[in-house]
């Protein structure tokens, strides 16, 4: 195998070196702890943000190992390891950017259909196109979801975050949303039954 100087690598290899030549992935407590900085091959070197994202999966490791042993707990015994590399794990599971990226596309979508639905009732109410209202509703969602909630999704680096990031942003925008609609169903019916 060839080697590099460090000058001729890339960034994603510079990250999978920094990773590797850790003194917690030398001495075999990553793989002990079965955190996933073991084995690197696998991952491309183009895929800066997974390899960012598991740097600082390393680092939150090094810090959680370098803890234990100040508290005098013996690091080399694989039942501690495996109890410091449940507390890692449990600090959430790295995604890729495109599994980030997809989640935000489909809640911005999500978002676009409920006001659509929720602004064309309106149209109803109004006596004009429910498609044209619902148009300007899902324009209104999109721009909703593209200042407030995509951005902020896309830009999670673990599972856990962004399921609590949909979850917030489903439980202020949502009620929201359906709040106007379900006036403008009420406004609607009235409309029909007294004019």
């Amino acid at each position: 195998m060839q080697t590099k100087k460090v000058e001729d690598l890339n960034k994603g290899e510079l990250i999978k070196a920094d990773l590797y030549s850790r003194p917690n992935a030398i001495n075999g407590r990553y793989r002990a702890a079965q955190i996933g900085l073991d084995d690197l091959a696998g991952i491309k070197d183009s895929d800066i943000f997974f390899l960012e994202t598991l740097k600082v999966r390393a680092d939150s490791a090094d810090k959680i190992i370098a803890e234990a042993e100040t508290q005098g707990k013996d690091t080399a015994d694989p039942n501690v390891i495996k109890e410091l590399g449940e507390k890692i794990n449990a600090l959430g599971k790295p995604i890729h950017r495109s599994e980030a990226i997809m989640t935000a596309v489909f809640v911005s979508l999500q978002l676009m259909a409920y006001c659509g639905i929720a602004i064309g009732i309106w149209g109803l109410v109004f006596k004009k196109s429910f498609f044209v209202f619902g148009l300007y509703g899902a324009v209104a969602g999109f721009l909703i979801s593209l200042l407030f909630v995509a951005p902020v999704i896309a830009l999670q680096r673990t599972k856990e975050r962004i399921k609590n990031i949909v979850y917030g942003a489903g439980g202020l925008l949502t009620p929201i949303v359906f709040i106007i609609g379900i006036v403008g169903l009420i406004a609607w019916v009235i409309r029909l039954i007294f004019f």
